[in-house]
C-alpha cells in the first residue's frame, strides 16, 4: 500500500495562488481605507462650512482679518495650524471658542500642513472678494484623486492646488 501524498509542485501552485489572493486582498483593503479617509474628509469639510455659516452668524464675517485664527490672524491658511506670530491660532480653534463645533476638526491622518508630494493631508480656508461679493472656499486634499493644476479652480488661493496638494474645495457664499 503506498501513501499517495501532495507533490512539491502541487504544493508551490496551491501556495503561489494564495499569495496572490492575498495581495489582491490587501490591495483592495488599502482602497478602501483612502476611500474611507476621503469620504471622512469631505464630511469634515462639509462641517467646517455648516461651523462658518454660524460663525458668520454669531461674528458677522466669515473668519476674516482681525480675527486672531489662522495665517498673521487673517482667518486664511491652513486650517489647524499654530506658529507664533504666523499662525497664533488655529482656525479649528477660533470655530471651537466661538462654539459653532464642539471639537477640533483635524485630518484622519493628522497632518497639519501638506504638499503635493506628502503624503499628509489637511484642511485650507481662504475667504476674498470676487466680483464685489466675499467669498469662501475650504479645501482639502484627497488621496484617491489625482492632484491636477485646476483642481480648486484658482480663485481665492490661486496655488492651493499646485502649491499644496489641494484637490477638493466647498465655495461658500
Amino acid at each position: 500500500m503506498r501513501n499517495r501524498g501532495f507533490t512539491l509542485i502541487e504544493l508551490l501552485v496551491v501556495i503561489s495562488i494564495i499569495g496572490l489572493l492575498a495581495s489582491t486582498v490587501m490591495a483592495s483593503l488599502n482602497n478602501a481605507k483612502n476611500e474611507a479617509r476621503d469620504t471622512s474628509r469631505k464630511m469634515a469639510v462639509d462641517t467646517i462650512v455648516k461651523a462658518l455659516y454660524l460663525y458668520n452668524d454669531k461674528k458677522g464675517n466669515w473668519m476674516e482679518g482681525g480675527s486672531g485664527c489662522g495665517w498673521r490672524g487673517g482667518g486664511s491658511g491652513w486650517f489647524n495650524y499654530v506658529s507664533g506670530t504666523d499662525y497664533p491660532k488655529s482656525m479649528a480653534q477660533c470655530l471651537v471658542d466661538a462654539g459653532t463645533v464642539p471639537d477640533l476638526i483635524i485630518d484622519p491622518s493628522g497632518s497639519l500642513t501638506s504638499s503635493p508630494t506628502s503624503l499628509g493631508s489637511t484642511y485650507m480656508k481662504y475667504t476674498c472678494s470676487q466680483n464685489s461679493a466675499t467669498v469662501t472656499y475650504v479645501y482639502a486634499k484627497l488621496q484617491g484623486q489625482p492632484q491636477t493644476a485646476n483642481a480648486t479652480d484658482g480663485t481665492c488661493c490661486p496655488t492651493c492646488d499646485t502649491s499644496y496638494g489641494m484637490n477638493y474645495y466647498k465655495k461658500i457664499y
